[in-house]
């Protein structure tokens, strides 16, 4: 059940608080970079390039706790229909592929086994799983001790409850209870999810806002003995592949 007005509007402000927060990472980098090459009266392309990955990060944190907040105050549920996992993953990998390669995370994508489509709205999983994927390339890029070159991977495998969706890399010490806690942690303290993000994390509890109006949550989990965040999403019963 979602929750009342009151509530509603309570966690709209922790959201909104969380992105503040986020936000001023990337605008701090455009702002630097933008300044160093008034400064130096140069920009070159890496430089371009970079600003052009912070600002669609903000942007896509922007839109999605957007869409987040029209949940919200409408207290409906999202009209679900049948979207491909792999597709939708491969997609995903491409559009993050700029911000892991400028956050020095290697990316891969794994998907095992062929799916019957799931039940999930589309441009909801687009804005979770990007807003995941911004969110957890960072906290690899950051994680302290990993001497090789971090890895993200994006996933999908099938459980006893449907089909898991997810980002996992090699996150020490991560489990449920620790989510749990920076769920009444978002929009209270500058690191609700200290045990994965040095930072607010806003993309995490805007992806779980959205998944609550597709009747699913954003839960700990692991896949090839590395741990992360993932959504389990139901099979069609009215399609399956060929």
């Amino acid at each position: 059940m979602r929750a009342g007005s009151a509530e509603a509007g309570s966690e709209a402000t922790d959201l909104l608080l969380s992105v503040a927060e986020q936000l001023k990472i990337p605008l701090s980098t455009i702002a630097r970079q933008a300044e160093l090459g008034r400064m130096t009266g140069t920009v070159c392309l890496d430089d371009v390039a970079a600003i052009r990955v912070q600002a669609d990060a903000a942007l896509t944190l922007v839109e999605s706790y957007l869409l987040g907040l029209e949940l919200l105050r409408e207290q409906t549920s999202l009209l679900l229909e049948p979207v491909s996992v792999s597709s939708m993953l491969a997609d995903i990998a491409h559009d993050l592929y700029r911000y892991a390669r400028q956050y020095g995370v290697e990316l891969e994508l794994h998907i095992a086994g062929k799916y019957e489509p799931v039940m999930a709205h589309p441009r909801g999983l687009r804005a979770v799983l990007l807003s995941l994927g911004y969110t957890l390339i960072e906290a690899r890029a950051a994680q302290e001790g990993d001497k090789r070159r971090p890895v993200l991977t994006l996933a999908s495998h099938r459980s006893a409850h449907g089909i898991i969706a997810g980002l996992y890399g090699e996150y020490s010490d991560l489990h449920a209870a620790q989510w749990h806690r920076a769920l009444e942690l978002c929009g209270r303290a500058r690191q609700p999810f200290a045990a994965l993000s040095a930072g607010s994390a806003a993309g995490l509890f805007v992806a779980d806002t959205i998944l609550q109006a597709m009747d699913t949550r954003l839960r700990v989990g692991r896949y090839l003995k590395q741990s992360g965040l993932g959504m389990t999403l139901s099979p069609s019963q009215q399609l399956s592949f060929v």
